[in-house]
């Protein structure tokens, strides 16, 4: 190997995530692979010659990892690795790294947000105070001390808590493991579903369980989705989906839009005034005028604002640059799965 270290980037050379790569100023102490596409042929034309294989997206099977003879490191913008074909690395002796990124950590951040929203009734609360339904109650303010004070003044019905609530994930990929964390960190019990389960120590890691779709419907308290929008996601939650789930039950989504079927959930909420929804994306975007989401009670709204951490690129990337250098650099490596 040269001064400089060969990083094959997998994704192909149109994707977003390779010219971020590319125009990064951490790319420096790199000589680029750019790869044609992510197809198994162009990753395998580009390997023999790489030191490292940088991939977001792209599909790593064994014949490329077999290929790239120089290969000494697979990093993964990323911390889901079912793109990438762990065991067949450990065998030629190439490490595997993973690293958090903050994108995903925002999503996360945004479904807590909608969660606590939805558990404390923050909006209820907030017009509460701002529109003064004091005076419709009868009240006089009243000077407040440590011991005399009006708790709960509106009589909001409802006010609970996440701990030691049951919630269920729509998909445990990065941003799924990511509100795994924060969701445990809240002392709830946590359940997921996807196409397939994980492996059982990544389970264990993560405290979380696999169920079926209808068994994790009908024992959360919250169900947060954040699967990808696909002709098999399309309409995922629909009416008998929400039938399943509990009368009390919370829907939260910074998934896509067309995971939900609005019109049954719009009926499933006022069927069930102790139910709420928490969403962020909506089929039609923005949400239009008169859209019945918009006279319900028990929802909370936001305009797509998940992923609004713009900052987040500006700090991922030149992050998982810097993890590759330094483990050439024989330092301490973060985040390695086949140590």
């Amino acid at each position: 190997m040269g001064d400089r270290i060969r990083l094959m980037v997998a994704d192909g050379a149109t994707a977003n995530f390779s010219q971020r790569i590319r125009t990064s100023p951490e790319a420096q102490p790199f000589t680029l692979i750019i790869t044609e596409n992510d197809s198994e042929a162009a990753l395998l034309k580009s390997a023999p010659e790489a030191d490292a294989i940088l991939c977001y997206k792209a599909e790593i099977p064994a014949s490329v990892i077999r290929a790239a003879r120089s290969l000494k490191l697979i990093q993964k913008h990323g911390l889901n690795c079912r793109n990438i074909d762990v065991a067949a690395a450990t065998q030629c002796n190439v490490r595997v790294a993973i690293l958090p990124l903050m994108r995903n950590v925002t999503v996360a951040e945004h479904a807590l947000a909608l969660m606590l929203a939805c558990a404390r009734k923050v909006v209820p609360g907030h017009r509460a105070v701002t529109e003064a339904v004091y005076r419709e109650m009868g009240l006089k303010p009243v000077p407040t001390s440590q011991r005399n004070y009006r708790s709960n003044w509106p009589a909001i019905q409802g006010v609970t808590e996440l701990f030691q609530a049951t919630v269920g994930i729509v998909g445990m990929g990065d941003i799924g493991m990511e509100i795994a964390k924060r969701c445990r960190a809240f002392g709830m019990t946590l359940c997921y579903y996807q196409r397939s389960p994980h492996p059982n120590a990544l389970e264990v890691s993560l405290g979380i369980r696999y169920l079926p779709l209808a068994d994790l419907l009908s024992v959360s308290d919250y169900v947060v989705l954040v699967i990808p929008h696909t002709a098999e996601s399309e309409g995922l939650i629909g009416e008998k989906e929400l039938g399943r789930m509990k009368p009390s039950a919370t829907l939260v989504n910074v998934g896509r839009g067309g995971l939900i079927d609005e019109e049954a959930l719009v009926a499933a909420l006022q069927r069930k005034p102790l139910m709420m929804a928490g969403l962020d994306v909506y089929r039609t975007e923005p949400l239009p005028t008169g859209s019945p989401l918009m006279t319900l009670p028990n929802v909370v709204l936001l305009p797509h604002t998940g992923g609004g951490s713009y900052r987040s690129w500006k700090v991922d990337t030149p992050a998982v640059l810097r993890n590759v250098e330094r483990f050439f650099a024989g330092e301490k490596l973060e985040g390695i799965v086949n140590a």
